[in-house]
C-alpha cells in the first residue's frame, strides 16, 4: 500500500507540519492555513482565533473559525501520497458586500534540504505559456526585499486588493495560478495551486510559496468554497505541470 503524507496540526494554531512525505524522506514542511482569511479589504488574522482540530481518520483533519458579525469558515486537510488538499468553505457574516475574498495558505519549504531555495533560483511559474524562473522576472522591492507578490491571469489585480497592496511589493508580471520549487537535481517538485487563484506570494527568507485562493465577490450571508492543492512529488517540472493541469482543469 502506498504511504500517505502525515499532517500533524498544532492544537492552538492554524498551523501544522507535513511529515512522512514519500517524495522527500526525512523532510518536514511547516504549513500555515490560513494565515489570513475573509474580505480582502478587511481580513481576519487567524493568529487571533483558536482552532478546533478534529481528527477525521484516514489522515484527514478539519477545523473551523468564527468571528461574530464578520465570517465563519471551515477547513479540511486531506493528505494523499504526494498531494495535500486544503478545502475551505467561507461564509460572509457581515453586512458588507465583499468585492473580493481570499485565504492565505503558506507552504514552507525552508526546512527541506532538498528544496530550500533562499535565492529564488529554483522557484517557477508560467507566463505567456512559458515556464519562467521567478528570479528572472521583474521584482518590485519594498522595505521587505525578500517578499514578492504576483498578479494571476484573469484575477483581480493585486493593486485592487487592499490587504495585499500594503506590501508594496508586486511584480508587474502576470502568471498562472501556481508557484513551484524544483529540487536541486530537478527530479522533485513542491507546488501550491489554487482553484480559483487570486494572487501569488513568495518569501525568500523562508523559501515559502503561496497560491491564494479566491472566493470571489460575496454578498452578506453567502457561502463559497475554494481548493488549494499542495504537491510534493517525484517528477520533473514539465511532467508535474502536465499532471496538475489535467487534475485541476
Amino acid at each position: 500500500m502506498t504511504s500517505r503524507i502525515r499532517f500533524t496540526p498544532v492544537p492552538t494554531q492554524y498551523t501544522g507540519f507535513l511529515n512522512d512525505v514519500p517524495a522527500f524522506p526525512g523532510d518536514v514542511f511547516p504549513l500555515n492555513v490560513p494565515e489570513v482569511i475573509g474580505d480582502a479589504s478587511h481580513v481576519v488574522l487567524a493568529a487571533n482565533l483558536v482552532p478546533n482540530w478534529i481528527d477525521l481518520g484516514g489522515g484527514r483533519w478539519k477545523t473551523d473559525g468564527h468571528v461574530a458579525g464578520e465570517l465563519d469558515f471551515e477547513l479540511e486537510v486531506t493528505p494523499a501520497s504526494d498531494t495535500v488538499d486544503l478545502r475551505i468553505v467561507l461564509t460572509n457574516r457581515s453586512t458588507r458586500i465583499w468585492a473580493d475574498s481570499l485565504a492565505f495558505p503558506c507552504l514552507n519549504c525552508g526546512d527541506s534540504p532538498t528544496l530550500a531555495d533562499f535565492e529564488c533560483a529554483r522557484h517557477w511559474s508560467r507566463s505567456g505559456g512559458q515556464f519562467r524562473r521567478l528570479v528572472e522576472l521583474p521584482r518590485t522591492y519594498s522595505d521587505r526585499p525578500t517578499i514578492q507578490l504576483y498578479n494571476v491571469e484573469g484575477a483581480t489585480p493585486v493593486a485592487q486588493l487592499p490587504f495585499l497592496e500594503v506590501f508594496h511589493a508586486t511584480s508587474n508580471s502576470l502568471l498562472e495560478g501556481w508557484l513551484a520549487i524544483q529540487s536541486r537535481f530537478g527530479n522533485r517538485v513542491a507546488a501550491s495551486v489554487s482553484k480559483p487563484a487570486l494572487f501569488l506570494f513568495q518569501n525568500m527568507e523562508f523559501s515559502c510559496i503561496h497560491a491564494g485562493p479566491s472566493f470571489g465577490t460575496m454578498n452578506p450571508g453567502q457561502t463559497r468554497e475554494a481548493l488549494t492543492r499542495l504537491y510534493l512529488v517525484r517528477s520533473t517540472l514539465a511532467d508535474w505541470y502536465q499532471r496538475m493541469t489535467a487534475e485541476m482543469a
